[in-house]
This record gives structure tokens, C-alpha cells and sequence, in this order.
């Protein structure tokens, strides 16, 4: 559940409350030899968690007018909690040499409470005149995580600990409005990621507790682009962007249907996108959009994946980063008549080859996607009918829809569905 409260205290300033609550739990059966859960430090084959969440983001904006431009100044706290009870269980009955019983709910093997706050402070500036418009924004950032282990036993001591992170982030953007049909722009900034509650959950080296060595990937990007209406009804969008991370946080292993995460050595991305839309009939419409990502390591690591082995465990400079495409493309041409209420388009989508793990043994083939849409729409008073058909994958294609990274059996690629079908439809009132 959320709530946005709004209020205006005057023609200049203005507060704005939102808050935000919620719980989710989650049972998983992951595909461990019970053999492999002998040791009592091994946490088992079933998670069960149960998550309680929320948090709270106050702002106060100013809009008012300063060196002959309109400015608003914005400033806020940002506040959230995670409250996370984890367990884990052997997922067999008996002894593991000849369980009476798999797939179920054995033995407990771990008991922990998790909590994760952040506490946040930023302030953000636009100043937009005739010509140019100017934004900078500052954020501060502090995260805790700290874990109390209630499974203490023989072979097993306290794995309870804590840790925190922090950063200062600023960003700053300048777009020139050379005219009324085109915009260049340009941003640089500093960003902060902390590793999620699932990354921390297990550590490479099999052993008890969360993995409070992994630290935060730090990164510094900036972009250029143009956005412009060459002509009437057609609009180009393109940017060139460059993004260097430090510690990026990366698969270490990936086993059993269990991940664990590490920091890897220094990272770049470098790409461009390119987007094209424009109307070149009265009823037919074309978008077109591509992007060609080069995610690569810049700096030797080592990679622990159970896929590497001791002296071909060496991750080379250039590198690409796996499950990262480096050209992804997409384009369709629609139909409508606004009168009937009806759209129909053909849809391509281009997926690239990547790369499935961090030594770049083996990629994925490319594959090309063809899908169709069609729809309705009704206006009755203040009610809007819609109804839908949607094909994907009309061809029925057989291709790698996503890869599991570090696979330890070297069983990377997961296939994409082959042809599905939705059909559908829905009903808005307005108030």
C-alpha cells in the first residue's frame, strides 16, 4: 500500500508527502544434492522468507523565477526499512546418504533476522530559460544492514554482524533549446549501489553467515545527445554515454539454483542509442530503436565460478561482461483509425549475442522476434472500454531468451517462450 499527500502552502512553496508499506514471502525448493547438505554449516536446499517493508520520502519545492528564468529548488529525506526473517531447511528427510523423502521440508539449517535502513538527504535545482536549462542535484546516502543468527550450534558459532554504507552522489545537466525543433543536452554525475539483501545472503566460499565483504559498486557516467523534429512529424532522439564503475558487484557462483556475488575489478560501459518516431501517412506510424552497449572488465580478477579451475581462473582485461547484450534493436510499424478507436502493429525485436560467463568461454546466437498487436477502444460518458489481442514470437522461434551466469554446469542458456498469446480487456471511469 502507498500514499501521496500533497499540499500547497503558497504560490511559491509546496510539501509533498509519500509513504509506502508492504510484506511478501517466499518459499523456494532450489535442486541441491542432499549429499552436498551434510555439513552443518550448509544453509540447505529451502529458503523461506518472510519480508515486512516500508519507508517514507518528504519534499519541500520552491518554484519561483530568478535571472530571468523559472527556478525550482527542491529538498528532501528519504527513509526506508526492510525487516527480513530467514530461514533454512534441508530439502530431503533421513540421512542424506539415503533420504526417505526429497523435495520437501527437512531439518532446519539456518535462523536469522535481517534488517536493512537507509537514510537518505538530497537537493535538486532546475533553472530553465529561453535558451538554456540548467539542473544540478547533490545526494547523500547511508545504508545499514545488520544480521542477528539464532542458529548457533555445535560447528555452527554466531555468524550475527553488521555493516554500512555511504556515499555522496552529485549530478549535474545542461540542455541548449538551440531551437524550437532541436534540443542538445549533456550530464555527468556520480552514482552509489549497495549490494540487495539477496546478494549479501550467501557467501562464495560455502561458508555460514551473510557476505559482509561485498562492497558497494561506485560509478562516474556522462552522456551527450540531440533531440530534434527534422521535419514535421518525425522525431530523432540519440545519445553517447560512458559509465566507469568500480567494485562492480558480479556473479561469483551460480549453483543449485543458488547465486553468490562478488566484487570484480573496474568496469566500462560505453555505447549509443539511437530512436526514431514520425507519422509518414495519415493512419500509418513507424518507431524504430536501437542500442549498441560495450560492457566490458578493464582490469584483471579472479573468477571463482565452480566454472573456472585453478590456473584458467584469470578474468583478461576487455572481457565482456556476461549476459549483456552489445546490440539489441527494435521496430514496428502501426496502424490506427482514431475514429474506430483501433491500433494494430507488426513488431520486430533483434536480441544480441552475449556472453555467459565472466571468461567469455561461450555465447548466445542472435535471434530475430516477430509479434503482433491489435486493439479497441470505446468512449461511453466518462467510461474508456479497451480490448486487446497480443502475439509474441509469431514464427514460433526456438532462441536463448536469457543466460544464468557462472553457471557451475555449464547449463547457461534459458530458453524464451515460444509462441504465446494474450487476449484481454479492461474498463476505465473517470471521476
Amino acid at each position: 500500500m502507498g500514499a501521496i499527500v500533497e499540499h500547497r502552502i503558497n504560490e511559491v512553496h509546496a510539501l509533498k508527502l509519500t509513504t509506502w508499506g508492504g510484506q511478501r514471502t517466499t518459499e523456494q525448493f532450489q535442486a541441491i544434492p542432499a549429499t552436498v547438505q551434510v555439513p552443518i554449516t550448509h544453509p540447505g536446499g529451502v529458503i523461506d522468507l518472510n519480508r515486512g517493508y516500508g519507508g517514507i520520502d518528504a519534499q519541500w519545492i520552491a518554484r519561483t523565477r530568478a535571472w530571468g528564468g523559472g527556478l525550482t529548488l527542491t529538498a528532501g529525506l528519504w527513509s526506508d526499512k526492510l525487516d527480513e526473517h530467514r530461514q533454512g531447511y534441508q530439502n530431503f528427510l533421513g540421512a542424506a546418504a539415503r533420504p526417505t523423502a526429497l523435495g520437501v521440508q527437512g531439518a532446519l539449517r539456518r535462523d536469522e533476522d535481517n534488517t536493512v535502513r537507509s537514510f537518505d538527504q538530497y537537493a535538486q535545482g532546475v533553472w530553465e530559460g529561453e535558451r538554456f536549462s540548467v539542473s544540478a542535484g547533490l545526494r547523500h546516502s547511508q545504508v545499514k544492514f545488520d544480521s542477528n543468527d539464532h542458529f548457533i550450534v555445535p560447528g555452527n558459532g554466531n555468524d550475527s554482524g553488521a555493516v554500512k554504507y555511504d556515499a555522496t552522489t552529485p549530478a549535474l545537466g545542461l540542455v541548449w533549446h538551440a531551437s524550437d525543433v532541436l534540443n542538445l543536452y549533456a550530464a555527468m554525475g556520480k552514482g552509489f549501489e549497495t549490494p540487495t539483501t539477496n546478494e549479501l545472503s550467501y557467501r562464495p566460499d560455502g561458508q555460514p553467515g551473510l557476505n559482509f565483504a561485498l562492497q558497494p559498486a561506485r560509478s562516474r557516467q556522462w552522456e551527450v545527445g540531440v533531440k530534434a523534429e527534422p521535419v514535421p512529424l518525425w522525431r530523432v532522439n540519440a545519445a553517447l554515454f560512458r559509465a566507469h564503475t568500480n567494485d562492480e558487484i558480479v556473479v561469483a557462483t551460480n549453483t543449485g539454483g543458488r547465486s553468490t556475488f562478488q566484487n570484480a575489478s573496474d568496469t566500462l560501459r560505453r555505447g549509443f542509442e539511437l530512436a526514431l518516431d514520425g507519422a509518414w501517412a495519415k493512419s500509418w506510424s513507424t518507431y524504430a530503436a536501437l542500442t549498441w552497449l560495450d560492457a566490458t572488465y578493464e582490469t584483471q580478477f579472479t573468477c571463482v565460478s565452480t566454472s573456472c579451475t585453478p590456473g584458467n581462473n584469470l578474468v583478461a582485461p576487455g572481457s565482456r561482461l556476461p549476459g549483456i547484450p552489445k546490440f539489441t534493436a527494435y521496430a514496428e510499424v502501426a496502424y490506427r483509425i482514431a475514429p474506430w478507436g483501433l491500433e494494430t502493429a507488426l513488431e520486430w525485436h533483434h536480441l544480441g549475442s552475449m556472453a555467459v560467463d565472466d571468461r567469455n568461454t561461450t555465447f548466445t546466437p542472435t535471434a530475430d522476434v516477430f509479434s503482433m498487436r491489435l486493439s479497441l477502444r470505446q468512449l461511453r460518458d466518462r467510461w474508456t472500454f479497451r480490448e486487446f489481442l497480443r502475439l509474441d514470437n509469431i514464427m514460433d522461434k526456438t532462441y536463448v531468451g536469457s543466460v544464468i551466469v557462472n553457471e557451475g554446469n555449464r547449463r547457461y542458456f534459458e530458453p524464451a517462450p515460444g509462441r504465446t498469446w494474450l487476449i484481454g480487456a479492461n474498463a476505465v471511469y473517470a471521476f
